[in-house]
C-alpha cells in the first residue's frame, strides 16, 4: 500500500508541475501562432531567401550557336534543244546537281521538255520512250550514238528532219568540235522514217 501512494503522490507532482509550466512560463505554447511568409517559424522570410546564393542566368548569345548550316549543293547548266510554240529550235537550260556529260545531255533530251515547258508551248519532235543504246568515240574521234528504233517512228518528213536537228543541235551544245554519226539498234542509219527519209552522215 505504501508503494502505491508513493506512485500517486509522484505522478501528482509532475501533474502539477506540467500545469504550472503551461500557465506562468513565458515560453509557452501559443494556440493562436500563424506561420505565413511575413510570420514563419524560424527567422523572416527575407531572411531566409537571403541565404540562397543566386545561381547566375547565362544569357543566349546568338554567337555562340554551334548548329551547321548545310551549303548548298552546286549546280550546272544542262541544254537540250527543243521547238518553241513558234517552231523556231531553241536551246532549254535547266540547272541540275548532277555535273554534265554527254550522255546525260541526250537523255535530257529524250525525257522531253518538263510540264511546265510544255504549258510554255515548247515541244519535241522526238517520240516518247526512245532509248539511248550507247554513245562512243569512233576510230576517226567522231561521236557514234545509237538509239532504239522508235526514234523513226511516227511523224512525216518534216518531223523526221526536225528531230535530226534536235539531236545535233543538243550533242554540238556539249561537243562543238565533234562530228556525229546516228546509228539504230547497232547500224548506221541511212534511212529513217515510214517515208524513207534520207539520212546523211555525218549529221550536220
Amino acid at each position: 500500500m505504501g508503494t502505491f501512494f508513493k506512485t500517486f503522490f509522484i505522478c501528482l507532482v509532475l501533474a502539477f508541475g506540467f500545469l504550472g509550466y503551461k500557465y506562468f512560463s513565458t515560453e509557452s505554447y501559443n494556440s493562436d501562432l500563424f506561420v505565413s511568409k511575413e510570420s514563419p517559424v524560424f527567422g523572416t522570410y527575407e531572411d531566409y531567401t537571403e541565404s540562397i546564393p543566386e545561381t547566375p542566368v547565362k544569357s543566349q548569345d546568338a554567337s555562340s550557336d554551334n548548329s551547321v548550316k548545310k551549303p548548298e549543293e552546286k549546280k550546272y547548266t544542262h541544254t537540250c534543244y527543243f521547238y518553241s510554240v513558234e517552231g523556231k529550235l531553241i536551246p532549254i537550260k535547266r540547272q541540275l546537281t548532277a555535273k554534265p556529260s554527254l550522255e546525260s545531255t541526250i537523255l535530257l533530251l529524250l525525257k522531253g521538255p518538263t510540264i511546265s515547258e510544255t504549258k510554255k508551248g515548247i515541244y519535241s519532235e522526238i517520240p516518247a520512250n526512245v532509248d539511248l543504246i550507247s554513245v562512243r568515240s569512233s576510230d576517226n574521234n567522231a561521236l557514234i550514238v545509237d538509239l532504239s528504233s522508235n526514234f523513226g517512228n511516227g511523224g512525216g518528213t518534216q518531223s523526221i528532219e526536225n528531230r535530226i536537228k534536235q539531236l545535233s543541235k543538243t550533242i554540238k551544245s556539249y561537243a562543238p568540235n565533234k562530228t556525229i554519226y546516228l546509228y539504230i539498234n547497232g547500224k548506221e542509219v541511212e534511212y529513217l522514217g515510214g517515208d524513207g527519209v534520207f539520212i546523211k552522215q555525218p549529221l550536220e
